[in-house]
């Protein structure tokens, strides 16, 4: 199975450096920070330039809105794998170890018009995820630095 990796992952930390371009804005607004995913259901998002900023889900806890947490358990799902396999909110085209993630669920249909899935081919834990919004304003996310432990 192609994302068996992704399903034996028990956690997960990675540097991530985030670009996101807003059409108000001449210049795209630059962000950093760690991301930290424990098996089942523990992710923290964790800002810490250009501003400290943590979100941070534990379970049905945390520290973040309905909309929010939507993205927050977004990410979850992209990092377990669950977003591929056991997916019927998006509509997913799928070339080499890029993904298009075109939404199907209302909720997300109102936010985005896709998001794209770059999985590293040696790993398949995302490289890169861009998420594109129905306004045309982007947002990137480049993940380095992925240490993970996989249940035996």
């Amino acid at each position: 199975m192609l994302f068996a990796i992704l399903f034996s992952i028990f956690s997960l930390t990675a540097n991530f450096v985030q670009e996101r371009a807003v059409s108000l804005m001449k210049e795209p607004q630059m962000s950093e920070g760690i991301l930290t995913y424990k098996k089942p259901n523990y992710l923290k998002w964790e800002y810490t330039s250009p501003s400290n900023l943590i979100w941070e889900i534990d379970g049905e806890k945390g520290n973040v809105n309905k909309q929010v947490r939507g993205l927050v358990e977004l990410i979850m799902k992209s990092v377990s794998g669950e977003i591929f396999e056991f997916n019927t909110d998006f509509n997913i085209k799928q070339e080499n170890n890029v993904y298009i993630l075109k939404p199907q669920k209302r909720e997300y249909k109102q936010l985005m018009e896709n998001i794209t899935i770059i999985l590293n081919p040696k790993t398949n834990i995302a490289d890169e995820v861009i998420i594109l919004e129905k306004n045309g304003d982007t947002t990137k996310i480049k993940f380095s630095n992925v240490i993970f432990e996989v249940d035996e």
